[in-house]
């Protein structure tokens, strides 16, 4: 399946007026009279019976296959709804096609249209719903349900993705598995299940590190003490992964241990990224301790090992951006000294200044994320051509 060319997450803080697309076109939609809450995956932008996303810009070819899939839920009024359609528009005033899709949309359920060739189909949670053969192009689709109080919808939207393909049913049922469960370890961009690795346990991803000790004063005829807590400051991150490894052979086995160990063993910090929900989560680690398995040897497979990685990131605060293009420009003012990752192994240090400009070209394609470190609490200015997937994490 290929990767969307639209990826609105709407997983912005309540009172942004844009949701980002992480796709490739950043077709960022503008907000109008919605909110963001809590969703089905982090934040959701809601409608309170108005508003709207917009996107400047065509998006979808509707004269070419393509596909577009939303996780979507109403607000139970009164009066409903009771009934939800899709409806495809097409030149002409009275010119639609109608698909009930059989539910009232009251919890979160999975939406989307594909388009082959002349054929359109509707899928409500990875079940086909109708279909019907166009006899031309499509001026747009909508969700429409029969409440009563004939304005927008009260409603929530989130994750909404399209593609210039046809989506199969297992491609949108696979889509949807690996949405309710996205949970993916990589280091340096290496999956770790292309390893055999599989993660049973981790500790402290997300725990707030250890405080560096303030500046205390002990007068000898006051009680107690005065600390000085206006501007904390915190230690490394310490991250444990309990993992275990499995391979058909033993010199599958051992090949693979060493890849993983020579990972550890390379200069600088290592990129792990952790994908459990809409936005990844990173980390720069090295490993503090003698990577050490427990491995019990037999004469037939399959093998295993068992080991625990003991990570410390020495930078734990910092912002991350995600770069689509094959370059990325930032601005920022800052009196503390800040360190940049850019994603490809490349780093730049000792970042400070009014209005300082530092950009980075890539040499290969894909995603790539740029992690900035440090006191991130200090920056008073900042702009970026990048989307700010983390502002503080």
């Amino acid at each position: 399946m290929a990767n969307p060319v639209l990826d609105i997450l709407f997983d912005e803080p309540d009172g942004s007026t844009m949701a980002y697309d992480y796709g490739p076109g950043a077709h960022h939609a503008a907000i109008e009279s919605g909110r963001f809450v809590p969703g089905k995956f982090g934040n959701c932008v809601y409608f309170p019976g108005e508003g709207k996303a917009e996107i400047v810009g065509p998006v979808i070819d509707f004269s070419q296959d393509f596909s577009f899939t939303v996780w979507a839920k109403v607000e139970m009024q009164a009066e409903g709804p009771h009934r939800t359609w899709a409806v495809f528009k097409f030149l002409g005033k009275t010119n639609f096609v109608e698909i009930e899709l059989f539910t009232r949309l009251e919890y979160w359920q999975n939406l989307a249209v594909v388009q082959q060739g002349s054929t359109v189909k509707v899928y409500v949670d990875g079940v086909q719903k109708g279909t019907f053969i166009r006899s031309g192009n499509m001026t747009g689709f909508a969700i429409i349900n029969n409440a009563l109080h004939n304005t927008g919808g009260y409603c929530s939207l989130d994750g909404a993705r399209s593609y210039t393909e046809a989506l199969t049913p297992d491609d949108i049922n696979n889509n949807i598995q690996h949405t309710l469960e996205p949970v993916e370890f990589h280091i340096n961009n290496i999956n770790f299940q292309s390893l055999g690795v599989i993660v049973e346990h981790l500790d402290s991803i997300l725990e707030m590190p250890d405080r560096k000790d303030p500046l205390t004063v002990d007068w000898e005829d006051y009680h107690g003490e005065v600390v000085d807590l206006m501007k904390p400051v915190f230690g490394p991150r310490e991250i444990e992964l309990r993992c275990w490894m499995k391979a058909a052979t033993q010199d599958e086995l051992v090949s693979k241990w060493l890849q993983l160990r020579q990972i550890f063993e390379s200069a600088g910090t290592q990129r792990l990224q952790i994908d459990a929900g809409a936005k990844p989560l990173l980390f720069d680690v090295y490993h503090r301790e003698r990577l050490q398995p427990s491995n019990k040897w037999r004469n037939s497979g399959p093998y295993f090992i068992r080991f625990t990685l003991k990570l410390r990131e020495p930078e734990p605060v910092k912002r991350v951006l995600k770069v689509s293009g094959s370059s990325v420009s930032i601005t920022l003012t800052s009196r503390k000294l800040l360190s940049i990752s850019w994603g490809d192994g490349q780093k730049t240090m000792n970042v400070y200044g009014n209005g300082v400009n530092v950009s980075h070209n890539y040499a290969g394609g894909g995603d790539k994320y740029v992690v900035i470190s440090g006191n991130i609490e200090d920056i008073t200015g900042f702009s970026t051509d990048a989307v700010i997937v983390w502002t503080k994490i």
